[in-house]
């Protein structure tokens, strides 16, 4: 289901919320570590699937091919309202992961 969260929205949530960390996991909605408790984002269980057309729509090329090739990934990331991130990605078994942290919470 392509669409149901966008990037931008999700990563905005986060630096307007101050949330320290953002976290995608295939087959639960999304969540945000906010005042060190686990929050979960009312909506959609998001599939690993999604979790990848999220991830390569603010990965380079190359970092994609380091996910694939190598089961992960870590990089920086900052948005258009400057808002900066360190971004992880894993394959665990058949599922992609993604933890976002924010570098400015």
């Amino acid at each position: 289901m392509p669409g149901m969260y966008s990037m931008k929205d999700l990563l905005n949530l986060v630096a307007q919320q101050g949330a320290a960390e953002l976290r995608l996991e295939a087959g639960r909605p999304p969540m945000m570590l906010l005042h060190g408790k686990v929050r979960v984002l009312d909506g959609p269980l998001v599939t690993s699937e999604h979790i990848n057309d999220l991830l390569r729509g603010i990965a380079t090329d190359e970092q994609g091919r380091e996910l694939d090739l190598c089961g992960s990934t870590q990089f920086r990331y900052a948005t258009e309202s400057s808002a900066h991130f360190s971004v992880r990605a894993d394959i665990r078994g058949n599922s992609l992961n993604l933890s976002i942290k924010n570098l400015e919470p």
